[in-house]
């Protein structure tokens, strides 16, 4: 006799009303379309999850981009959007609750001025069947080799299964397919951070690589020669110890993404954007040993964000521009120790007076891209020279002390930016040299 299979509903019950409009019940398994979100709406559902569930969130931006995150009934975050990608394209995250309790959705308008102040979105949520569940669970249990490693590689070649796999795809559905179920599907725990933390999608993936076809192409032999990159990452993690006696190695998770990170990090993983990685500019012939050695300088620069605090000190003068140059001039400064590879850039040194000024104008600004993350801005100069400002801060703080060791341990704890600034006495050495 066939099995009947009965969809289980999720119902989110509204907290209130938005916009004067009660929100109706919401099944799983099925798309609500072209809900209206403006500045002053906020959609907040309360959702029961079981216990050993699997439930994929799916959120399109329709001409506006949202934040959303997902909170248990002690209020603690289980799940949150970092940054959105644009006001177009779909968001998505994937959640299993160890215990069955209600979890509360809220998606808002994100905040920003470039953002329009109205649109729609369109929300599905999938509970996943028990055959789904099982298969799910079995690519877990061969996954678990992988996992228990210090260094996860496998990731790559799942990417390259599933780029394989395209060629036989006869539509867009059928591309999306490939990269949920051959690449998403298979992800490593380290992987499974990287979709959370990038907010990683099949869809993506799909647009990445249609739109920079040539790209992946050049990228895929660099690519696989990261597989052969643990040596190099113990060898980061034995240096950094010695100049660090607290360092708490974290594991590191190779993958392959959508050509907009090179590393960044998680609560458990640094994580390695291998085709940004693994990338020679302008094609240019490489060795395996520049991979590797560039390799080598990424890996050595987030993990000095795995021992970084998460926040400076409330007590301290709020200034987040020269704070997170801080944090990145610290992690190129340690990587130059570790690699013996100068990380100081030719145009900062031709420029520094110039750049310091204009840097001090906006020290203290919550805006920090005009200095920061902004490779895909920036035409007339090179990017990210927020970077440059803050290595050379940390390398005339770490000039200036006697004590070189003791100075390692403050600047990769800093949590007060200006007295750090201050006792780094870079202001003084930029007059001395103009």
């Amino acid at each position: 006799m066939k099995k009947i299979v009965k969809l289980i509903t999720l119902i989110l019950l509204p907290l209130f009303e938005i916009s004067g409009q009660a929100q109706q019940k919401i099944d799983f398994n099925k798309e609500y379309k072209e809900i209206p979100v403006t500045s002053n709406s906020t959609l907040t559902y309360l959702i029961k999850l079981n216990k050993g569930g699997i439930y994929q969130f799916s959120i399109l931006q329709q001409g506006i981009a949202v934040y959303y995150s997902l909170t248990s009934e002690e209020n603690k975050m289980v799940f949150e959007c970092n940054y959105p990608d644009d006001f177009v394209g779909y968001e998505k995250f994937e959640f299993s609750p160890t215990i069955t309790q209600n979890f509360r959705l809220t998606i808002k308008r994100f905040e920003d001025p470039e953002n329009p102040t109205d649109g729609k979105i369109t929300l599905h949520v999938k509970s996943l069947t028990k055959d789904e569940i099982s298969i799910r669970n079995k690519i877990k249990k061969e996954l678990e080799p992988e996992n228990r490693k210090n260094v996860t590689t496998i990731d790559i070649d799942h990417f390259w299964d599933a780029y394989d796999n395209l060629k036989k795809c006869r539509t867009l559905a059928d591309s999306i397919k490939s990269f949920q179920e051959l690449y998403l599907d298979k992800a490593t725990n380290g992987l499974i951070d990287f979709i959370q933390v990038r907010e990683l999608t099949a869809e993506k993936f799909v647009e990445a690589v249609s739109n920079n076809s040539s790209f992946y192409q050049a990228i895929r032999p660099n690519s696989l020669i990261a597989k052969k990159a643990e040596p190099v990452v113990e060898e980061v993690f034995a240096k950094f110890s010695e100049i660090y006696p607290d360092f708490k190695p974290f594991k590191v998770c190779f993958a392959i993404g959508i050509n907009n990170t090179g590393g960044t990090v998680s609560n458990q993983f640094v994580l390695i954007g291998t085709e940004v990685t693994t990338f020679i500019k302008d094609n240019n012939v490489s060795s395996e040993n520049d991979i590797i050695e560039k390799i080598k300088g990424i890996v050595a620069h987030e993990c000095v964000h795995t021992q970084q605090p998460l926040h400076p000190d409330e007590s301290s003068i709020k200034c987040p521009l020269l704070y997170q140059s801080l944090k990145e001039g610290a992690c190129d400064f340690i990587a130059e120790l570790i690699t013996n590879k100068s990380r100081s850039s030719e145009y900062g040194e031709m420029n520094e007076n110039k750049l310091w000024t204009e840097f001090k104008n906006e020290l203290c600004n919550e805006n920090i891209f005009n200095w920061l993350y902004n490779g895909h801005s920036v035409k007339d100069k090179p990017s990210d020279l927020g970077y440059y400002i803050g290595y050379e801060i940390v390398k005339s703080y770490y000039s200036n002390s006697t004590d070189k060791d003791k100075s390692v341990i403050e600047f990769i704890g800093m949590t007060d930016p200006i007295q750090f600034l201050q006792r780094s006495k870079y202001d003084q050495k930029v007059k001395r040299v103009r």
